[in-house]
């Protein structure tokens, strides 16, 4: 299964690294209405063509638009009847689409029943290995579309949107995030350099394992790291601190992308969450409440349905989702607690600025509703945090990537800013 992301993103790259490439296009697209349009074939799959304009921009155009289509290149052509050939495609003076095939000879065909166009080069990469010695041509394309390269920018702000690896790649992620609040007000009345001061700081590395399972899904695990610093303050006579190192609430789950992006529908995946309570997690008594910001876990098992949208449109990605998260009732510190469930929502938008960098913000929402204790409801436990995020992403080298990135709370709920950055490696 081709990921439409991945095209999109070669086209991007195209006109980043090419600039003013009209002497290197030299295909053309005539469609059924008499438009016309010059420039190169980025990729043809899905009912979608992306083509690359002389006019440096990238276009999608439905393939049962097309009248014909003229190129220089050979071509592995797929039809919808299953048919296969190879060959050259040209346009016959009825503006059909003439195929010159070394097998065939030359043929009429209906372009709008081709569904898939692979330069020749990439159809014999995918040739019987029983070949080994075969060496491609020496002025071959060293690229492959359809697929991610070094030469493409990182796609990093889809992480969770859409499946992004193939079947036998797989990447570490190491993460540190760092978040503190602080409450502080002076004490005239005990001096004048006397304070009132309440704050928590919190330090999180996260080891997150990616890998590609089959076709279109994905798999991850997560598990994090926590140093908790907490310090209250009621005046230099009375100081007292806590602070902790804890393994936090461990994630895993995968993500089955099951519909492809096409003229009509953007890609659409299915997400599956699941979090265990390895993380520590404390009703205290009001004499130990001060130490709360020392709970890194929630306490109880969780799952997480969801689905996630992704949507290109040159020269932006538009991305989104939503899911639904339901927590088990566990028993912790002598209290039944049972956690309201979680209704989780975001959108995001990202652009590939050139083949190293790309930036991203996303805008999250999501409702908890009120938790249960000892089956009574406990009203206005509820909590609706909205958070905005910014992130860059920027390729180190073809397997390493690093991507900072800053959240705001945008309302109480939210709690403090957090800072990160994430060091990514790439393994085939």
């Amino acid at each position: 299964m081709t990921n439409p992301l991945r095209l999109f993103f070669a086209a991007s790259t195209f006109s980043f690294c090419f600039g003013d490439a009209s002497i290197a296009l030299a295909d053309s697209i005539y469609l059924k209405n008499g438009d016309k349009f010059s420039g190169k074939i980025i990729s043809f799959n899905n009912g979608l063509c992306i083509f690359y304009t002389n006019f440096s921009s990238a276009v999608r155009i439905p393939i049962a638009d097309i009248q014909s289509i003229t190129s220089k290149d050979q071509y592995h052509i797929l039809f919808a009847n299953g048919e296969q050939a190879i060959g050259q495609l040209k346009s016959a003076l009825d503006n059909r689409t003439l195929l010159e095939s070394p097998t065939f000879g030359e043929l009429l065909i209906s372009a709008s029943k081709i569904t898939q166009l692979t330069k020749a080069f990439q159809a014999r990469q995918n040739l019987d290995t029983s070949a080994p010695d075969q060496e491609p041509d020496d002025d071959t394309p060293n690229n492959s579309y359809g697929s991610e390269t070094a030469a493409q920018p990182p796609l990093d702000f889809l992480t969770g949107s859409t499946v992004l690896l193939s079947p036998g790649e797989y990447e570490m992620d190491l993460g540190i995030a760092y978040k503190q609040n602080r409450l502080q007000y002076a004490l005239p009345q005990a001096g004048y350099f006397q304070r009132s001061s309440y704050s928590a700081k919190q330090l999180e590395f996260r080891s997150t394992l990616r890998a590609g399972i089959y076709e279109g899904i994905e798999g991850y695990l997560s598990a994090p790291i926590t140093y908790s610093h907490i310090q209250d303050v009621s005046s230099n006579e009375h100081v007292r601190h806590a602070d902790a190192w804890n393994l936090a609430d461990i994630a895993f789950g995968a993500q089955y992308q099951f519909i492809d992006e096409s003229a009509d529908r953007p890609a659409i995946s299915l997400t599956f969450d699941l979090s265990a309570p390895t993380g520590r997690k404390r009703y205290s008594d009001t004499f130990n409440s001060w130490k709360d910001p020392l709970n890194n876990g929630s306490g109880h098992w969780s799952i997480a349905p969801g689905l996630a949208f992704v949507r290109t449109t040159d020269p932006a990605i538009l991305f989104g989702g939503v899911s639904y998260q339901y927590y088990f009732p566990n028993t912790i510190d002598g209290y039944h607690v049972q956690p309201g469930w979680v209704l989780k929502s975001y959108a995001g938008v990202g652009f590939a600025l050139n083949e190293k960098l790309s930036l991203g913000t996303r805008l999250s929402y999501a409702y908890s509703a009120n938790l249960k204790a000892d089956h009574e409801i406990i009203h206005g436990s509820d909590a609706d945090p909205i958070d905005l995020s910014l992130s860059a992403s920027y390729r180190v080298s073809n397997d390493w990537v690093i991507s900072p990135g800053v959240i705001f709370g945008l309302n109480d709920d939210s709690g403090p800013a957090a800072l990160s950055i994430n060091f990514k490696r790439h393994f085939n």
